[in-house]
C-alpha cells in the first residue's frame, strides 16, 4: 500500500494530521507513507517513524520551471494507492491531481476549487467539527474507500501523535530549571493578547518564578514581539526571550520538556497538546472547538463577546483579546501546575 498525504501548513494544521498518519499506520502497518508539505514546517516530520518520504513544497515552487520540474518528478515517480488532500486549498488541490493515484480524495466542499482535482469527493464535512476530528473522519473515509475497518467510522478515539526520536530524545543544553513556555503571537494579528496583558500576566508570576522560570518564544520576523520580549528580559530576573533564537525541532523539544504553556491559537499550542503537556490556550476570534486543545490536559480562557468567534484576520477593537484578564490567566496556570507538580 502506498499513500500520500497532503498537508502543507499550517503549523498547527500539520500537527493536527498527526493522528490521522497515526491511525493510517496502524491499519496499514507495512505501507509506505509519503508526505507533502511546506518548506517552513518540513523540520517536523524529519525521520518520522512512520514516513517513508517527504516532499518539500514551497511558495516559489509553482513559480521556477527548475523547482517545479524537480517536484513533479518526485511527485511522481510513486503511483500511489491513494492521495489524501487534507489542506483542501487551490495548490493542494493541483499536487493532489498532478499525483499518479488511483484514488484522489477530499471533501466536496474543500475551498478554492480544489475538489476539482479529486476522483472521489466526499460529502461536505461540518465546519464546526474540531479540525483533529475532521481530519480523522477524512482518514477513516479513505480507509473504508480502500476497503478495510469499515467501523472506524465510529470510533471517537484519538490516536497517539507521534514525532522522530531526534525530537524525543533530545534536550536543551542552556535549561538551568523548570520552566514554563508563554506563546504571545500568531499569523492572525487579532490572535493576539496585548504585550501589557503579557507583563501583567509575567507580575503575577513572580511567585511561580521561586520554581520555574519563563520562557518566551516567537518568530524573528516579528519585529515588535522581538524587542518587548527583550524588554521584559531585562526587567524581570526569570524571564528569557527566545524569539527568533529556535528552530522549529528546538521549539518542539523546549515544548516538550516544559512543565505548562500559556499560548494564543497558534501553532506551538497543538504541539504541546500533541505532547500532552498542561496548556492555557486563550481565544477570542477563533472557535476552540474548532481548533482548539484536543489531547493532554488544558484549559481555555475566552472572553464571553456575542462577536467571538468571528474569524476575522483584521479588526479595529481587539476586544475579545483585550478582555481575558491576566488574573484569569495566572489562576488558570496555577491550577495546572498544582496539579501535576507539587509545590
Amino acid at each position: 500500500m502506498k499513500i500520500l498525504i497532503v498537508k502543507l501548513s499550517a503549523l498547527g494544521d500539520v500537527v493536527q494530521t498527526l493522528p490521522s498518519l497515526s491511525l493510517l499506520k496502524k491499519v496499514f502497518p507495512e505501507s509506505k507513507i509519503d508526505w507533502v508539505v511546506d518548506k517552513r514546517n518540513a523540520e517536523i516530520l524529519e525521520k518520522h517513524p512512520y514516513l517513508n518520504k517527504i516532499l518539500v513544497f514551497s511558495n516559489n515552487t509553482f513559480f521556477s520551471f527548475k523547482n517545479l520540474k524537480k517536484f513533479l518528478k518526485d511527485l511522481r515517480s510513486e503511483e500511489y494507492d491513494v492521495v489524501i488532500d487534507y489542506q483542501g486549498l487551490l495548490k493542494s488541490g493541483i499536487i493532489t491531481g498532478l499525483s499518479k493515484a488511483k484514488y484522489k480524495i477530499g471533501f466536496a466542499n474543500h475551498r478554492e476549487g480544489s475538489p476539482l482535482f479529486y476522483n472521489l469527493k466526499l460529502p461536505p464535512y461540518d465546519k464546526n467539527l474540531h479540525a483533529v476530528k475532521r481530519y480523522l473522519f477524512l482518514t477513516k473515509k479513505a480507509i473504508e474507500i480502500l476497503g478495510k475497518h469499515k467501523d472506524l467510522i465510529y470510533s471517537e478515539e484519538i490516536p497517539e501523535p507521534i514525532f522522530s526520536s531526534e525530537i524525543l530524545n533530545k534536550k536543551l543544553k542552556f535549561i538551568k530549571k523548570p520552566y514554563i513556555v508563554f506563546v504571545p503571537s500568531a499569523r492572525w494579528e487579532t490572535k493576539w493578547w496585548p504585550f501589557s496583558h503579557w507583563e501583567k500576566l509575567i507580575e503575577l508570576c513572580k511567585d511561580l518564578a521561586k520554581n520555574f522560570d519563563i520562557f518566551i518564544t516567537g518568530s524573528s520576523s516579528e519585529i515588535n514581539l522581538k524587542s518587548w520580549a527583550e524588554e521584559m528580559e531585562k526587567k524581570y530576573p526569570y524571564i528569557y526571550s527566545l524569539v527568533g533564537k529556535l528552530s522549529l525541532k528546538e521549539l518542539i523539544i523546549l515544548i516538550k520538556d516544559s512543565k505548562a504553556l500559556v499560548s494564543v491559537d497558534t501553532g506551538p499550542m497543538h504541539i504541546a497538546e500533541a505532547l500532552k503537556k498542561p496548556v492555557v490556550a486563550l481565544f477570542g476570534p477563533t472557535s476552540p472547538e474548532r481548533t482548539g486543545p484536543w489531547a493532554g490536559d488544558f484549559k481555555v480562557i475566552r472572553s464571553s463577546l456575542s462577536c467571538s468567534p468571528c474569524f476575522k484576520k483584521k479588526c479595529k477593537e481587539l476586544k475579545c483579546m483585550f478582555e481575558i484578564k491576566p488574573e484569569e490567566v495566572k489562576n488558570a496556570l496555577e491550577e495546572l501546575i498544582i496539579k501535576y507538580y507539587s509545590l
